[in-house]
């Protein structure tokens, strides 16, 4: 029988975050230049999988795969790339200055020749905010948006977001061009500025002759109809299509024969913990938990190496924190039995359960039945944790129970999953009040005598006094422009009011053939297809 992958998404919890660099100017235009010659040997089109019966407008598209045929259709102001460095596309330079996003447009045609201007792209922002997609959810920090002239966007923040140009990803359309009609008044595709067009009656996409930027040698790209999941399979098995991305929402994934590359989801699974429980107000506790995990081989036995063990809270690919954080991906329990007999944990009872007197490490975890791999690492978990006296018993809930128990608060410890957008703002996940930060209680800033984050000066005092600050504090300041992602990623990883585990990836399969695929990415899967060579055997 045919594997079957769904094409609906796992429920996590979505986190709405932003971001762009405090000032980015990238000014490097790039010119019109004629199509690629195709060389002997190689061919000028590839074949890829869509559903006809969905649609090209890529806000209201609810196909994986013209979700991602779109990113070839519509350019954005900006894209990331497989390790979330923002790249301007229809921006010319981005700038941030307080709580302000100014965004200068490059001289950009439209499909149909016409001009792209602000307009375009406030009206294209207005369509993104009001959908039901990813893109909508990133834009939540946004107040406002205007065109302050034909080539300059400004958006006004709710917040100083170092990190907003990352989130600029949006399709840009053509205003109004997604409610024109047909004779059987059926919507047209709207008009978009990039690599290539539909081609309605040969059922394709072709070059966009008005592209602005490089035009690559493929010239077509055919279309097959696989309006669900076990066609998809199919003709991935078969090997009809040339291209497959799969983000193995649910655990499961197709195999193709040929190149096979990780795309970074920034999805963070992690373990959630109830503060409201005494024993977890102790940090060593949460620190012991952490340095006990093997995530090294939750993600080869449970993921297949299509995840990344946490070393921090921010995804190890990224540049910004990725010398800070240290986290041990193997796990390290001379350092968890340290934590623990430190805040009086030395016994252990008949089941080999750490005590403390009348007090022991036995607690529950919550997780989510309907998804398998969680279920697996949930039990991978519990046996990690026995080997230091922690005694888990893995709680299976349906997710409408799973939701219902952690709203309640009704849970010692949850498996979760959150994903994040490429500005990093985990303010939802970690902060007390937080959309999804279930469990997590305000924190006050506290004196300590190691692991501090900070140091300040009280004024009843001859010497400097070391003050550990909460994570509310620190991520606060980070928003007002008084602290750097650096001191963010060291408090979070001092305080571990959550213990990260992994960041899954997706999957890209590309033909034998296909040559120079690089930079691929969540953002366009189809980075570099310009530059895509295909041999033709």
């Amino acid at each position: 029988m045919k594997k079957i992958i769904s094409l609906i998404l796992i429920l996590v919890f979505v986190l709405s975050l932003c971001g762009c660099k405090e000032t980015n100017n990238n000014n490097n235009t790039v010119s019109k230049k004629p199509t690629a010659e195709v060389e002997k040997g190689y061919k000028d089109s590839i074949t890829i999988l869509y559903s006809a019966a969905d649609t090209f407008n890529p806000y209201d598209a609810q196909t994986e795969t013209n979700r991602q045929l779109c990113r070839l259709l519509y350019d954005s102001l900006v894209k990331t790339d497989n390790e979330f460095v923002p790249h301007n596309n229809i921006a010319q330079s981005v700038e941030i200055s307080k709580n302000k996003c100014t965004v200068k447009l490059r001289d950009v045609k439209f499909s149909d020749g016409s001009t792209l201007t602000a307009s375009d792209v406030v009206y294209s922002y207005k369509l993104a905010k009001k959908s039901k997609t990813y893109y909508g959810y990133k834009l939540y920090s946004v107040e406002s948006v205007s065109a302050q002239d034909s080539e300059t966007v400004v958006f006004k923040l709710e917040k100083h977001d170092p990190y907003f140009q990352n989130v600029l990803d949006f399709p840009i359309i053509k205003a109004k061009s997604e409610k024109r009609k047909d004779s059987d008044s059926v919507k047209y595709p709207p008009i978009g500025s990039g690599r290539y067009k539909v081609d309605l009656k040969k059922s394709c996409l072709v070059l966009n002759e008005n592209y602005y930027g490089e035009k690559g040698s493929i010239k077509k790209i055919n279309l097959i109809n696989a309006p669900d999941g076990e066609s998809i399979a199919h003709f991935v098995e078969i090997g009809a299509t040339d291209i497959y991305f799969s983000d193995i929402s649910d655990g499961t994934i197709l195999r193709m024969s040929g190149t096979k590359t990780n795309i970074n989801l920034n999805n963070l699974v992690y373990i959630g913990i109830n503060h409201k429980n005494g024993k977890f107000s102790q940090n060593e506790l949460r620190q012991a938990i952490s340095s006990a995990l093997d995530r090294k081989r939750i993600c080869k036995d449970v993921f297949y190496d299509n995840a990344l063990a946490a070393t921090g809270f921010f995804n190890p690919v990224w540049e910004e924190t990725k010398s800070l954080q240290n986290i041990e991906i193997t796990s390290n329990l001379q350092i968890t039995i340290e934590n623990l007999e430190k805040i009086g944990y030395n016994e252990l009872d008949k089941d080999k359960c750490r005590r403390n007197g009348n007090k022991s490490l036995r607690f529950s975890l919550l997780v989510n039945k309907d998804n398998s791999a969680r279920v697996a690492a949930a039990k991978l978990i519990k046996n990690q944790l026995k080997e230091c006296g922690i005694i888990i018993t893995v709680v299976e809930e349906s997710y409408k129970d799973y939701k219902r128990r952690l709203k309640k608060g009704q849970f010692d410890l949850y498996l979760g999953e959150v994903k994040i957008t490429e500005n990093m703002d985990l303010s939802e996940l970690v902060l007390s009040g937080g959309s999804v930060a279930y469990g997590i209680k305000a924190t006050k800033a506290k004196k300590d005598t190691e692991d501090s984050s900070k140091e300040t000066q009280t004024s009843d005092s001859k010497k400097p006094k070391k003050v550990k600050l909460s994570c509310q504090k620190v991520i606060s300041g980070f928003y007002e422009g008084k602290n750097s992602i650096n001191d963010v990623a060291v408090t979070l990883q001092s305080d571990m009011p959550i213990v990260p585990v992994c960041y899954r990836q997706g999957v890209l399969f590309c033909n034998e053939n296909i040559e120079n695929v690089n930079n691929s990415s969540l953002s366009d899967i189809y980075y570099s297809i310009q530059s895509y060579k295909i041999k033709d055997n």
